[in-house]
């Protein structure tokens, strides 16, 4: 079999996306879907000679380059813990590849998930500064984000997951899956769940290269090198990226931001995967992941100058057993989080946040169409922290859990239904699941609906408060959601509805957190649409809708609530590739820390556009040209900090 590179490969890799992009009407692919599902449940041998089968069975290289996009959009891991074909998801998916993050020049992992309907960020000045992102209307507390299955969500951190320190130049592609998980993830999956799954080594020895320069002093360059056998795999990438950057904060209104001081950033990832066959029956695989990150950033004016050190540090250790029609999987993971507020003269100064697990699992192919994924888990929550003047602090708490996930195929009918028992040592525990219907009219038309229930309990520092009052009465809050809609052709429509019992907010009259009274609700639509017009044109979009209030009716800020994205890539010759996307955010909420009380105000309603352009100069030298926010568009994403003006990036990259 023989692959097409370079610029041919990404032709027909577009023209792959768009026949796959239905995301959905994958499961028009019946059989080969079939094949795909047969690898994974089955050792070794049986495996690879299938996946051989399914790639050779073409000899049109447009099929074999689509086969193998679609290898990356036709199976989804994080619906029940267990790699399964799109066509038995009945969640509402997106998944984003890494030819598609290419194509549309995208840069951090804030940018990429803004392309998907639902998802939006705020975020407190340029790269590396604090993000807060939402999903369909829940902010980051409520998102589990894992990195190749370890949590990446800090449990020092009271917002969850830090986004602003993932890069993508080792990411292979990132499903997201909107609605209550709590039923198959725990806790921290209450409005749903990103998974960022890093890239795997290929046949034989391969190796990439890049470098990218341009505005506000950006210089990045990343490599991997890879090498695979039938029993052996290793890969290794590391990326660095340092900017000048611009102010984080500049009062709204202000478009001169060139006159107070830059706040620099700089981060090194560093990511490691490898894995042996025993022999056919047994494999044991390890990974690391490694963020080391400085960041400036302003704390009270636009010319102050802070600065946080940050080290984020994932890994795991898995050995998976096959036998007969079972996968059984033991995993050991270890996350940490280090934060050092290196100039704090008051507050916390040093922030740890570890997470120790272990998760046995066994994934039962009982049938051609039905799956069984049963384990059990235990889960340490653990912090430090050390306020100026104050000797450290430690918490801790843990979490066992026993959980069972089925998919069935009946026919047309597609049943999913998810259980879990959770059992906290600082908390009552709780039982969550969720049950999903999906219906096949035909290969291009389906109806689904999904109902979840999920459960978040307070994270420690929203307890201790170490910027005020401490609540050690803060109840866990209690989520439902609820989704229906239907893909047809490239289209999708998705109607959702979000409740949170006893929300936990910041309460400004007593300085402490404490629990909304009654229910709050996020609610709207989701529509997007992708369709190739011509061979060499692609051109797609996507709206949503958001109305997120509290049980009294307040707005809860940094949603926007209307959001559309549209982009084209149009390939004129064969070696020339141009992407032209943009971004319509609608009114939002925010509030003006400058005043005390804060001050209610509005955001939002700009257009940004970006485009990219890229040269296939050789099969192994690609050039391209970045412009952002083409038509200098003044916007804030979070009220009182600043956004980048238009911006130029010039890159290569190389593959052998």
């Amino acid at each position: 079999m023989k692959n097409l590179k370079g610029f041919r490969g990404k032709y027909f890799s577009l023209a792959a996306i768009l026949a796959l992009n239905a995301t959905i009407a994958l499961a028009s692919e019946g059989q080969s879907v079939v094949d795909n599902e047969k690898q994974l449940y089955t050792p070794k041998a049986e495996a690879s000679s299938e996946t051989t089968e399914v790639l050779e069975e073409s000899a049109a290289p447009v099929v074999v380059i689509s086969k193998k996009i679609k290898e990356k959009k036709s199976e989804v891991y994080t619906a029940s813990k267990s790699l399964v074909s799109a066509t038995n998801i009945t969640d509402n998916v997106s998944i984003i590849t890494s030819e598609e993050l290419s194509l549309k020049g995208i840069t951090s992992v804030t940018d990429a998930l803004n392309t998907i309907p639902g998802v939006s960020f705020a975020s407190n000045g340029g790269l590396g500064k604090s993000t807060g992102v939402f999903m369909q209307g829940m902010s980051n507390k409520y998102i589990l984000v894992l990195v190749d299955g370890v949590r990446y969500n800090d449990p020092s951190n009271t917002s969850g997951a830090d986004f602003s320190q993932l890069l993508i130049g080792d990411i292979e592609r990132i499903e997201v899956i909107k609605g209550a998980q709590s039923g198959v993830w725990g806790a921290d999956a209450a409005a749903g769940v990103i998974n960022i799954i890093t890239k795997n080594a290929q046949n034989g020895t391969h190796g990439t290269a890049g470098i990218e320069m341009g505005s506000y002093g950006r210089r990045s360059a990343n490599t991997s090198i890879s090498h695979k056998t039938d029993q052996f795999d290793v890969m290794l990438s590391v990326e660095r990226v340092t900017e000048d950057g611009f102010t984080s904060q500049a009062p709204w209104g202000e478009k001169n931001i060139k006159q107070y001081e830059d706040d620099p950033y700089r981060n090194t990832t560093v990511n490691f995967k490898t894995g042996y066959w025993i022999n056919p029956y047994n494999r044991i695989e390890a990974g690391y992941h490694d963020v080391n990150a400085l960041n400036s950033y302003d704390e009270n004016t636009p010319n102050d100058e802070q600065h946080s050190d940050i080290r984020n540090r994932s890994g795991y250790v898995s050995y998976k057993y096959f036998v007969g029609n079972h996968a059984l999987e033991t995993t050991l993971t270890q996350s940490s989080f280090i934060k050092k507020e290196l100039d704090a003269a008051y507050g916390v100064s040093d922030y740890k946040g570890e997470i120790p697990s272990i998760e046995m699992k066994d994934t039962w192919k009982y049938y051609d169409k039905g799956a069984l994924v049963l384990g059990t888990s235990y889960e340490k929550r653990e912090i430090e922290y050390t306020q100026v003047g104050a000797p450290k602090e430690e918490r801790d708490d843990n979490a066992k859990a026993l959980y069972i996930n089925n998919t069935n195929q009946f026919s047309q009918l597609v049943l999913t239904e998810a259980l879990r028992y959770d059992k906290f040592s600082a908390f009552e525990d709780k039982v969550t699941g969720k049950v999903g219907a999906k219906y096949l009219f035909t290969d291009q038309f389906n109806l689904y609906t999904n109902y979840g229930t999920a459960y978040k309990t307070p994270s420690m520092l929203d307890m201790i408060n170490i910027w005020g009052a401490s609540n050690f009465d803060l109840k866990p809050e209690n989520i439902k959601s609820f989704n229906v809609g239907l893909q047809y052709a490239g289209l999708t429509i998705n109607f959702f509805r979000n409740e949170i019992e006893d929300m936990i907010d910041w309460d400004s009259a007593t300085s402490k957190n404490v629990n909304i009274d009654g229910t709050s609700i996020m609610r709207g639509v989701e529509i997007s649409y992708e369709q190739q017009l011509m061979q060499s044109l692609l051109m797609g979009g996507n709206y949503t809708y958001v109305d997120a209030k509290k049980e009294d009716g307040t707005r809860l800020t940094r949603r926007p609530r209307y959001q559309s994205t549209l982009y084209t890539t149009y390939m004129p010759i064969k070696k020339l590739a141009w992407n032209l996307n943009g971004t319509y955010i609608g009114s939002r909420a925010d509030q003006d820390f400058s005043t005390w009380p804060a001050s209610k105000v509005d955001t939002g309603n700009y257009f940004v556009a970006n485009t990219k352009v890229s040269y296939q100069i050789d099969p192994t030298w690609n050039a391209y040209v970045k412009v952002n926010n083409i038509f200098d568009r003044y916007y804030q994403t979070a009220y009182g900090f600043a956004s980048a003006q238009r911006s130029y990036y010039l890159g290569m990259e190389a593959k052998f």
